[in-house]
């Protein structure tokens, strides 16, 4: 009775979070709409040119591709020898839920699946995704912070480098912990203060797996090549969005922009990233002289792009043989 009494206060606190994220996803939708008007916004979309789009969804499918080859890349580290072919289907299915399941990672769980039905390595799948997260974060913070120091002089705000720094910052932290185990020791006991000695002893196990990445030091230097290859493409999509609705804006001002937008859009507070995205994207590109309506038109189309490019992997969930509705 104990056990079905906290199942039901987990399930109602995970309906009352759903809620939450979507309506603070609806008071900014709604808010962004109230500011710009919907008629100049679906004027922006109705006359935005398809060849850009066209070459947006292009860009973001080889991102994805890249993407594949890279958590390929990092399973074979881990002794997971799946064929690419698999790894691929895998990923992509993983990248469809993540745009239509209701929490932001919800493809995440899928991957994890995959593999771990596929190899029985639950915690190769647990790290190999963990990895590969962290490992696209860190490179988009990366790239916003060395264009930042060079055109830095360009930049109006001194609030966006600030923020740039300070989330840079905080990967690189994070990376620290990461790699250097004496460390990330001294303060372990925070996770026994906080957390069930349970779900310690995994964090701790699964740990322990992430830091055996750093022995490989040729497996990291051809992952950071590959992700910034990918999170290059990703940038670029945002560009040829904007340039479908006629944003003629240095290439630059994307690459420090765009990776603070995926940031926040990442938060677990909204509904899939949906209004945050096109919120944080006006509040930065309007400094730079961009209109309102084209900022959250170009925005919505780059989020369209990515469920366009992402619809394989729903085919290849729907059709292949062994899926099943849910997860174990």
């Amino acid at each position: 009775m104990a056990e079905k009494s906290t199942d039901r206060i987990t399930n109602f606190k995970q309906v009352l979070f759903t809620i939450f994220k979507i309506g603070i996803s609806g008071f900014l939708i709604y808010f962004l709409l109230a500011r710009i008007g919907f008629n100049k916004l679906l004027e922006q979309l109705t006359t935005a040119n398809i060849y850009w789009i066209i070459l947006s969804i292009c860009i973001f499918s080889l991102s994805n591709f890249l993407g594949s080859v890279q958590w390929y890349l990092l399973l074979r580290s881990k002794r997971i020898k799946l064929p690419l072919w698999h790894v691929i289907k895998f990923y992509h299915v993983g990248l469809f839920f993540n745009n239509f399941l209701i929490g932001y990672v919800g493809g995440d769980a899928f991957r994890i699946y995959d593999i771990r039905k596929s190899s029985g390595d639950t915690n190769g799948a647990l790290t190999t995704v963990f990895f590969d997260r962290f490992i696209g974060f860190f490179t988009l913070s990366t790239l916003a912070v060395m264009v930042t120091l060079i055109w830095m002089k360009k930049l109006t705000s001194h609030v966006t480098v600030y923020t740039i720094l300070i989330v840079f910052v905080i990967w690189v932290i994070g990376f620290y912990f990461l790699f250097q185990e004496k460390v990330a020791k001294k303060f372990s006991w925070l996770f026994r203060f906080f957390l069930p000695k349970m779900v310690h002893y995994k964090l701790k196990e699964i740990y322990y797996e992430l830091n055996k990445f750093r022995h490989n030091k040729i497996l990291l230097l051809h992952i950071f090549i590959i992700s910034f290859g990918v999170q290059t493409l990703r940038i670029l999509t945002h560009f040829f969005a904007a340039k479908a609705v006629g944003v003629n804006l240095d290439l630059f001002y994307f690459f420090i922009f765009v990776p603070i937008i995926a940031l926040a859009a990442s938060l677990p507070i909204s509904l899939g990233g949906i209004g945050v995205r096109e919120q944080s994207g006006v509040t930065l590109f309007t400094q730079v002289g961009v209109l309102s309506a084209k900022v959250v038109a170009f925005e919505f189309i780059a989020y369209l792009v990515g469920i366009i490019a992402t619809i394989p992997g729903g085919f290849i969930f729907a059709f292949r043989k062994d899926h099943k509705s849910k997860l174990d």
